[in-house]
Parts: C-alpha cells; sequence; structure tokens
C-alpha cells in the first residue's frame, strides 16, 4: 500500500502538467512570392491586441503550404494572427489609410471587416496531445 500512495500521487500531479504540440498549416495566396510567414499564438483577448504575452514564430514562405509547429502548450483557448511578409521586412506594410498590403489571416479563418476580428471569433481550444490548425491568407 505504501508504494502505491507515492506512484498515485506522482500520476495525479503529471495530469497537471498536460502539454500540447500545434501545428499551424497555412495556405498562401501568394507562394512565389517568397519572404517569410509571422506567426501569433495568443492565450487571451488582451494578448491578441497587443501581441504582448503571445509566442511568436516566423518560417521561411517557401511552398504553397508553409507550416510551423508550437510546442509544449498549456491546453486551453488561443487565437492564431499570421502574415507573409512577402519584402522580409519585419512588419506588415498598410496602405495610407492603414489597410494591410500584404497577406495576412487569423485562426478560424476569422472574417476581417473594418478591422482584425475579435478574439472570440479567431478563438480555438487546444486539447492536450497534438492537433493542427489550418489558416487561409485574406
Amino acid at each position: 500500500m505504501r508504494t502505491f500512495a507515492p506512484l498515485a500521487l506522482l500520476l495525479l500531479s503529471a495530469s497537471g502538467f498536460a502539454q500540447s504540440d500545434l501545428k499551424v498549416e497555412v495556405i498562401l495566396n501568394k507562394p512565389d512570392a517568397g519572404g517569410k510567414l509571422h506567426f501569433a499564438l495568443c492565450p487571451s483577448a488582451e494578448a491578441y491586441k497587443t501581441e504582448t504575452g503571445c509566442s511568436t514564430k516566423s518560417v521561411e514562405a517557401d511552398a504553397r503550404t508553409v507550416s510551423c509547429t508550437f510546442s509544449a502548450i498549456t491546453p486551453g483557448t488561443y487565437a492564431i494572427k499570421v502574415f507573409h511578409d512577402v519584402n522580409s521586412n519585419g512588419e506588415l506594410d498598410k496602405s495610407w489609410i492603414g489597410w494591410p498590403k500584404e497577406p495576412y489571416g487569423f485562426s478560424n479563418d476569422a472574417p476581417v471587416n473594418t478591422g482584425p476580428p475579435p478574439f472570440k471569433l479567431a478563438a480555438f481550444e487546444v486539447k492536450e496531445g497534438k492537433q493542427t490548425e489550418r489558416i487561409r491568407l485574406q
């Protein structure tokens, strides 16, 4: 009985540290443009607005479908922003009225009206284990 109790306690405590791997696949609308894709995986509405507290990654845009993986993330509600930095200057280029000049997208392929969609439209659940989200750029 004594050896069972510590083992059960260890198993219960390990389940509190569940981790997930999230693969994000992006379908490019300008696959020959080159450049990079910049991703922001945001864990809350506030982080989504400011990108403070978001996990970010950049990958080469070298195929029709480009993917990146966020490893060892805690299951929960997240939203993703991504843009295709065609000229590789590290920022989303905008027109004089503030409209993006480079392709962009959001998780759930959330629709864009007069600005980025709200967190609740882009939000999705990350579950324990491996998962894939697909985004089509606009």
